[in-house]
């Protein structure tokens, strides 16, 4: 059958001129987007750049660290805030382990987090009730769902922060960040999320959303390297958190080499550690002005049409989604039931056709690079491997 949603999808120009700097699409179809964006010839050309200031300075850490800088500036920009209120830290995990190591939880107990948040961040969490910390978890309902209602049986004056996966990365669910942060702030919680499944496929305003400390990575849609995470600290909340877990990067002057005592910085940078990756900062800062170019509004309204046909074509054909059907409860990725999901995802693989799994399905993540063409191609191949797919 015909899909009627791919008649009416037409692939502007500037989506093809975009997908052109991406040089994997020579011969593969990437879609495993929520695992690793796509390399662009602005990042490689970024990368050269490191490599040959590294050649021809030796040790040019004052560039270096200009560079750093330049990116949790340039972040800063991309979801509202001031560059005061951003580090850079090498993982999510590592972060929020910041974040952590400055809570006293005697007199609020409790942390909730919801089940579909990263592991990761689960453990870290777990890890606080050695220090006295209380876990408090809310579960989806019968359709793999999580509404903004459900935290209502967990949060009480006892709640020190609620941590919330924005998308989850199993099945691609959406949460809404605002009506969550107006019920945690009405306990006087504190709301975290976790954004590395989101951020760069849609605009975020963290000051707009209500949150309060914001971890994401860049690399997924954000097209960077491993080794550089995005740590958001609402200023107003600075007074009240001193992160032991620290480094020289940390310090309010890193370049004053003293072993007297430990002078945390006054901003946001208090939250990092060691030195960092220079190489991953310069490819995620090409990587992020690569999407800020294009614009995150458009981003994700290319994004929003194509997740859309997808789930149509994937009721024409009866495959099963394990993906909200409702679009505002969705991100970038459609997550789809199968029976073998590692033997379909090596599969398409051998097609030329890249994506991942988790959870029984496999995933399909789309960035704005991303065609039509490429659903109409999965369709294809996915009706030839017909018995690794859970179908109606």
């Amino acid at each position: 059958m015909k899909s009627t949603s791919n008649a009416s999808l037409h692939t502007p120009a500037e989506v093809l001129a975009f997908r052109r700097d991406f040089p994997i699409f020579e011969n593969k179809i990437h879609l495993a987007n929520n695992s690793k964006g796509a390399l662009s010839n602005a990042v490689i050309r970024a990368h050269a750049e490191y490599l040959d200031s590294w050649r021809t300075g030796g040790a040019p850490w004052h560039t270096w660290v200009g560079k750093h800088e330049e990116l949790r500036a340039s972040f800063a920009e991309m979801i509202g805030a001031g560059a005061h209120e951003v580090a850079i830290c090498p993982s999510v995990s590592v972060a929020l382990g910041s974040i952590a190591s400055c809570l006293n939880w005697q007199q609020r107990s409790a942390v909730v987090f919801d089940d579909f948040s990263f592991p990761s961040v689960t453990y870290l969490w777990h890890a606080q009730t050695a220090r006295g910390a209380e876990i408090r978890r809310v579960h989806p309902d019968e359709n793999a769902e999580i509404s903004p209602d459900a935290f209502d049986d967990v949060l009480d004056e006892r709640v020190r922060a609620v941590s919330v996966a924005h998308v989850c990365y199993k099945n691609g669910h959406r949460m809404d960040l605002n009506a969550i942060a107006r019920k945690a702030h009405n306990f006087g919680a504190w709301f975290i999320v976790d954004d590395y499944q989101s951020s760069g496929s849609r605009p975020l305003d963290v000051r707009q959303s209500g949150i309060d400390i914001l971890a994401t990575g860049t690399v997924k849609f954000m097209l960077g390297s491993p080794g550089v995470a995005l740590l958001y600290v609402r200023e107003g909340l600075l007074s009240e958190l001193h992160p032991t877990l620290t480094g020289w990067f940390g310090q309010n002057n890193p370049e004053d080499f003293q072993i007297e005592r430990h002078i945390e910085a006054r901003d946001a940078t208090r939250f990092q550690n060691g030195t960092p990756a220079i190489p991953a900062i310069y490819d995620s800062l090409a990587g992020i002005e690569q999407i800020k170019s294009v614009g995150l509004a458009k981003i994700a309204a290319w994004i929003d049409q194509l997740t859309a046909m997808l789930m149509d074509r994937l009721k024409e054909e009866g495959f099963v989604p394990a993906t909200p059907v409702d679009p505002r409860k969705r991100g970038p990725q459609v997550a789809v039931r199968s029976h073998d999901m590692e033997v379909a995802v090596a599969e398409l693989a051998r097609r030329n056709i890249l994506v991942t799994s988790r959870d029984g399905n496999i995933r399909i993540a789309f960035h704005y690079y991303n065609t039509p063409d490429d659903i109409e191609v999965l369709i294809d191949n996915l009706k030839q491997m017909s018995k690794l797919m859970i179908r109606r």
